[in-house]
């Protein structure tokens, strides 16, 4: 009967010493995962601020890009503007130029 008592103290105390090991790993596990979840949650915050960033960055540049299509669209029109004003010029160069050394034939003349 001792001896079975003996045995019977042997694996209670065993028994205790296992649970208490067990009840350790737990408490890392959960004290890793806590650790995890939270670095995790940080770098969702991270990550959804970058994101609202370049977001933000992204409007910004559509934004910047509209305004230079429409200035580029402007610069164009002003060029076809000058560009035909220029054509004018160019075109009646030679009768302005005939009509002027006429003027000048005349008035030589007319001395």
């Amino acid at each position: 009967i001792e001896k079975l008592i003996h045995e019977a103290n042997d694996l209670k105390a065993e028994s205790k010493k296992g649970e208490s090991e067990a009840q350790a790993a737990y408490e890392q596990t959960i004290a890793d995962t806590n650790g995890s979840v939270e670095a995790l949650q940080k770098e969702i915050v991270a990550k959804t601020k970058a994101k609202a960033e370049a977001h933000k960055d992204k409007l910004q540049a559509e934004s910047d890009h509209l305004d230079t299509v429409k200035e580029l669209e402007g610069l164009a029109k002003y060029t076809a503007d000058l560009h035909e004003d220029c054509d004018y010029v160019m075109k009646n160069f030679e009768v302005r130029q005939n009509g002027r050394q006429a003027e000048i034939e005349a008035l030589q003349q007319a001395k």
